[in-house]
């Protein structure tokens, strides 16, 4: 006597986002699960998909320069920074849905090794936001306020290359303690921002970038 086959078990298909999914509403479930449509970046803000376009060669240019800065500082200072990353999420708590913002660099003190399954495990010290012209907004007002509610995040600095691309002005956000908003100090190219957070650092994007 012949059985009847047992039907075989497949697995879903995994979705695919694009850009005109910007604005949908996505559990963390589902944006985890998600494939991307390459060119783009994707990030959950308050339970929210947004999409934005890659950035162009310039914004990557200098992410690159601050994030060797940071890498040969960690180098020489390991207990002060150990892990620096240009490819995570910041978990903010308290929001009305699932929010990680994905900065351009993010400087760790203290990441374990092996490091962990997920980026709601660690906070990042310094996180860097190079202003791109196509998400303007993203970088200068809505990150600002998503960073300063990660209390773990002792500095937020902005590069801003909007009015000379080759000589992009600095601003460094501190978090002081007692005080209710960041602390906001505006360096103009060829100056340097000594951190208050990082003994002995300090960044001066003319000197980084003849390195």
């Amino acid at each position: 006597m012949l059985r009847a086959a047992r039907p075989v078990k497949t697995r879903s298909a995994r979705p695919t986002i694009g850009p005109n999914d910007h604005g949908r509403l996505m559990t963390l479930e589902e944006f985890e699960r998600a494939r991307e449509e390459p060119g783009y970046i994707y990030e959950l803000i308050d339970g929210v998909l947004t999409v934005s376009p890659t950035p162009k060669p310039w914004h990557e240019w200098w992410v690159k320069i601050v994030q060797q800065a940071l890498e040969d500082y960690a180098r020489r200072n390991p207990c002060e920074i150990n892990f620096v990353a240009t490819t995570c999420e910041v978990v903010i708590p308290a929001r009305p849905g699932p929010t990680r913002p994905q900065p351009d660099v993010a400087a760790y003190r203290d990441f374990p090794d092996p490091p962990p399954d997920d980026w709601d495990d660690v906070c990042p010290l310094i996180v860097v936001e190079v202003i791109s012209e196509r998400r303007e907004q993203k970088d200068v007002t809505r990150n600002r306020h998503l960073y300063w509610m990660a209390g773990g995040i002792a500095e937020s600095w902005i590069i801003d290359p909007r009015e000379d691309v080759r000589r992009p002005t600095l601003i460094a956000l501190v978090r002081r303690s007692g005080t209710p908003r960041w602390q906001e100090r505006v360096i103009t190219f060829g100056k340097s921002h000594r951190s208050p957070t990082l003994p002995r650092f300090s960044l001066n994007l003319r000197r980084a970038k003849r390195k």
